[in-house]
């Protein structure tokens, strides 16, 4: 007697790598996916079962989208907050449009993690360019943002005199403004949380990044840190992905001063830092996603050897060959068939410590 197994969709809310990974995780774990994102041959589109183009905006699109999959998640924070929450009114989203309300904007979420507990560096929120040489000459040396649509050093500036601040002012004072406190650190980590439906949670252990130019350049495990200071990391991590009702993946960027730990940023999606599990963990970040979404038990996300995980940024993915040679890495390209300077075109995983 045949039986007839009926596949279950995930829906996907953009287009770029992350989507992209998170679309092979999920075929081999035997589920379909659907893609929606507002750009046509997106690195995504080329792994999914089906991709939806259409603006973020376009409700009988987003309509149709939410018809056709059993469950969503978003690929990166820039998706309006009103085309998640729109989508959840018809079918379950995670993380949930709450999550992405906080996280989205900087001031938002800094305020919610010192609510909670969390400690942060010093910030405040800047309406005018009075406010602005305030802040200035209260922090002195700091960094300048937009509260939302930044990423990859975009939209940060680091003032050193007031001739800078006013500068960077002309640049962006017509978005949101966040002004920090320029914070020394040591070093920075991340630690990448999962918390299923059923409210199980598990955290990788903390990675080492290291940026250029803005960029993140290379993760490495593990962190150069003591025990102590990476269980406090993954309690932190931990804490945060519960007092926001995450369901998900979590990632919580850290600077490291001393024995002291600084929340710098959250992601509530897959993270740049967290590519280094495809490889060197038995559970990825993107199968522990799944695994959370659909209420799975999640999977063992040990490490079971060092490396790291370096960038391929710009004209780097030329070298891909050499990195196909090499028997200890793996390399993992992205589809994209226009190299520009500063864009993610793949990253390769080394099994070796770093010297």
């Amino acid at each position: 007697m045949q039986q007839e197994l009926k596949p279950i969709t995930i829906g996907i809310i953009g287009g770029g790598q992350l989507g992209r990974m998170i679309c092979f995780e999920a075929h081999k774990m035997g589920f379909r996916t659907i893609v929606l994102c507002d750009k046509e041959g997106s690195p995504a589109s080329f792994v999914t079962n089906k991709t939806i183009v259409a603006d973020y905006d376009d409700r009988e699109s987003l309509a149709s989208f939410a018809q056709q999959v059993d469950v969503a998640t978003f690929e990166f924070e820039n998706i309006p907050y009103e085309t998640v929450n729109f989508i959840n009114q018809k079918i379950s989203v995670y993380p949930n449009p709450k999550v992405l309300k906080i996280t989205q904007n900087r001031i938002l979420e800094k305020s919610f993690l010192q609510k909670i507990g969390v400690e942060v560096s010093d910030f405040l929120q800047i309406e005018s360019l009075e406010d602005l040489l305030l802040g200035f000459n209260k922090f002195s040396k700091s960094i300048l943002k937009t509260a939302t649509m930044g990423y990859d050093g975009k939209g940060q500036f680091v003032l050193e005199s007031e001739d800078s601040a006013k500068a960077a002012w002309d640049e962006i004072k017509n978005n949101p403004i966040i002004l920090e406190k320029f914070c020394p650190f040591d070093l920075e980590i991340s630690v990448l949380v999962a918390r299923s439906t059923a409210g199980e949670i598990k955290s990788f252990a903390p990675v080492h990044n290291e940026h250029k130019n803005s960029i993140l350049d290379k993760t490495s495990y593990p962190a150069p840190i003591s025990n102590e200071l990476q269980i406090k990391a993954q309690n932190i991590a931990q804490n945060i992905a519960k007092e926001l009702d995450m369901v998900g993946i979590l990632a919580v960027e850290f600077f490291v001063i001393n024995d002291k730990l600084l929340v710098n940023e959250l992601a509530p999606r897959p993270h740049n830092s967290g590519h280094i599990t495809m490889d060197l963990c038995l559970t990825s970040q993107f199968e522990q996603l799944i695994r959370s979404i659909m209420g799975l038990k999640l999977g063992n996300s040990d490490f079971f050897t060092t490396g790291y995980m370096k960038n391929l940024i710009g004209e780097d993915v030329l070298s891909w060959q050499e990195y196909c040679n090499d028997s200890q890495s793996k390399l993992h390209l992205y589809g994209k068939n226009q190299i520009k300077d500063g864009r993610k075109m793949g990253h390769v995983n080394v099994f070796a410590p770093l010297k």
